[in-house]
């Protein structure tokens, strides 16, 4: 049976499936990316358990019919990670493995609207940092990318939102 190149490029389409890119970071612990979405159940034991409720299921409004739709993010707006390791005891597939080590995959983002870039007198994320990863200097915030563990208190620290945590691919 031929098709045509119309119809053979309308079924690759509808067939394809493309994964959006993660806006929030994994919990702690999370193993590489792809081993991670195949191994992860959708179960929520990792965000039931997380005493902190730093940890969401992504939302099926975002990543519906995506492979990211029932995962857990971190959601590091209202609260910080403490490290308990809670959420990886709970997970029951291992895609939370505590024997990785602690580090959110994420790097601090500091947006144009912080105050110390734009030349005004702020301490609060510095202060807010409990590795002393970041140094506020003549030209801005400077992050230590080896002290940072992806916490998010200096995120919840900025009054101003001027701080995001981004996914490290």
């Amino acid at each position: 049976m031929d098709q045509t190149l119309y119809q053979w490029l309308q079924q690759s389409l509808v067939h394809a499936k493309t994964t959006p890119q993660r806006q929030d970071p994994r919990p702690p612990w999370a193993i590489e990316e792809s081993q991670f979405l195949a191994l992860c159940s959708h179960c929520g034991e990792c965000a039931n358990a997380c005493p902190q409720g730093v940890i969401r299921i992504a939302s099926r409004e975002t990543y519906l019919g995506t492979p990211l739709e029932g995962t857990p993010v971190l959601d590091l707006s209202c609260g910080r990670c403490n490290f308990c390791g809670t959420c990886a005891r709970s997970c029951p597939t291992g895609a939370l493995d505590l024997t990785l080590g602690r580090q959110i995959q994420a790097r601090v983002k500091v947006e144009e609207s912080c105050q110390a870039r734009l030349g005004f007198y702020c301490l609060l994320c510095e202060d807010a940092c409990p590795q002393f990863a970041i140094t506020l200097t003549s030209d801005g915030v400077q992050i230590n990318r080896e002290a940072c563990d992806g916490c998010g208190a200096c995120a919840i620290a900025c009054l101003h939102g001027a701080i995001a945590l981004v996914p490290v691919p």
